[in-house]
């Protein structure tokens, strides 16, 4: 089975559409999307068709649940707390149907016999940053399978656990474009496949990943698209300009 991996979409259709694009030409065998369709860009509306056309396995995203309860977005950073209010207003009054699928969406996924799916960090609580192995350490608490699949950091990379200890060898490994990790066996990795919309570190090009587990591996992937014209869709939108990839 080859799942594709997608993960911060944030309203970015050219972005997404240059990630399927690629997809299907990977032939995967079915899509995984890791929440935060919405959010900063100007078209959640169409990614959240494209995604939901696709039958993809998704789960929740801070930036869903914040359309869904205020209460969230007031802890959002300026721009993105404009970018969802603006999202919230328009969802709501072109499209309330995606409101009403969004919140069927889980917040966690068990998938295939040892595959778990979550939007940040499998460990209950608090919205956490999975982005270096001391604050992985603890996460991998949570982690009951072989892999755990997380987006929200906009990061792509790897960690491994080893031994019994719960918080004790954790190696690190960044998803450059190209790499590609072998999963070991008996071993626990949290694995994340980057920021479709909005990636941030230094790539500007959509990240993505493809999980093979028949051949135990994941590879990660970049695709380009018109970030201009994505750029500019932001800004005639009204959103901040900030918010722009």
């Amino acid at each position: 089975m080859r799942f594709g991996i997608i993960s911060d979409i944030h309203g970015n259709l050219l972005a997404l559409e240059s990630v399927l694009e690629a997809l299907d030409a990977e032939g995967i065998d079915r899509l995984i999307c890791l929440g935060d369709v919405v959010g900063y860009g100007p078209d959640p509306i169409e990614c959240l068709d494209l995604v939901f056309d696709r039958d993809a396995v998704m789960v929740i995203g801070n930036h869903e649940e914040a359309m869904l309860r205020p209460e969230i977005a007031k802890s959002f950073r300026d721009v993105a707390r404009e970018a969802i209010e603006w999202t919230s207003r328009r969802m709501r009054a072109l499209r309330p149907d995606l409101i009403e699928r969004i919140e069927q969406l889980p917040g966690m996924i068990y998938l295939e016999s040892d595959l778990m799916l979550v939007h940040d960090s499998p460990v209950p609580g608090g919205r956490r940053y999975l982005v270096n192995e001391a604050a992985a350490g603890p996460a991998f608490r949570g982690v009951d399978t072989s892999i755990c699949l997380v987006g929200h950091t906009h990061l792509p990379g790897c960690f491994r656990h080893r031994g019994d200890d719960e918080e004790g060898m954790v190696e690190s490994r960044s998803g450059s474009p190209r790499a590609s990790v072998e999963l070991e066996t008996g071993a626990r990795y949290i694995l994340n496949p980057g920021s479709v919309g909005q990636p941030r570190d230094g790539d500007p090009r959509a990240a993505y990943a493809i999980l093979d587990l028949d051949d135990h591996e994941i590879s990660w992937r970049r695709a380009g698209y018109d970030i201009p014209a994505a750029q500019a869709r932001t800004l005639a939108s009204g959103l901040p300009a900030r918010a722009a990839p």
